[in-house]
């Protein structure tokens, strides 16, 4: 049984400003001793939210709302400041595009590393190499280095790779985006199978009418609290 746990939540998150990095700045507090003021923002304020087998949740809010730190919370990425988090059950991110990538490494090494960020084996990524491959539409570029890809190669390759999980929850930032449109179009039943093989989802989104296709809960949140939910 998947489920996830979020008990009186609170991040706060440090802001680094131009006084805080400026090495010079840094000396005279190493010399003096003093400790560096830090500002932060409060990113969350007492979160409390439970998540069960069957649910698929979409998140609210306007910019700012600290939607995709809540994702990132849930996820079991970001730890709270305060409070306390249980997750029970495999866990797949889609936060980031370039999330697992390294642009140093080709788009099959890739395929093969990634693995470790959505539950998969070496050995399980390689028996879905070709799968991905196709799919993504890459062809031989998947021989070249991803620091040769353009933003929309690396989100083909890196939506191609998160696709084949099988997560018991799924956690998706909408504004990871599905490339160009003519692969959106592709993407869209796959981007569904794989909605559908998880048993906990949560998204965020602006777009609630799209939001209320996938969705059978909601949760708003307004100035990093949870005000509806």
């Amino acid at each position: 049984m998947a489920r996830i746990r979020l008990r009186n939540v609170d991040v706060t998150l440090p802001i680094y400003g131009e006084h805080n990095m400026n090495l010079k700045s840094r000396l005279v507090q190493v010399v003096t001793g003093r400790r560096p003021e830090i500002e932060s923002i409060e990113a969350l304020r007492t979160i409390t939210l439970n998540a069960d087998d069957g649910q698929r949740i979409g998140i609210v809010g306007p910019n700012g709302a600290g939607k995709t730190t809540l994702l990132r919370v849930a996820a079991g990425i970001l730890p709270p400041t305060r409070g306390t988090v249980e997750i029970d059950g495999s866990v797949v991110a889609m936060l980031s595009s370039s999330l697992g990538l390294d642009p140093q490494f080709t788009g099959y090494e890739n395929i093969i590393r990634r693995g470790v960020y959505i539950n998969q084996t070496p050995a399980q990524m390689d028996s879905k190499v070709d799968e991905i491959a196709a799919f993504s539409g890459l062809g031989d570029r998947l021989r070249h280095p991803v620091r040769t890809y353009s933003a929309g190669m690396v989100a083909r390759l890196s939506f191609s790779i998160a696709t084949v999980a099988e997560p018991d929850i799924l956690v998706i930032d909408e504004g990871i985006g599905m490339a160009d449109s003519e692969f959106a179009e592709r993407a869209t039943l796959r981007f569904r199978e794989l909605i559908d093989r998880s048993r906990i989802l949560l998204i965020a989104s602006h777009n609630e009418q799209f939001l209320a296709g996938i969705c059978n809960r909601f949760v708003r949140l307004d100035a990093s609290y949870l005000v509806e939910g």
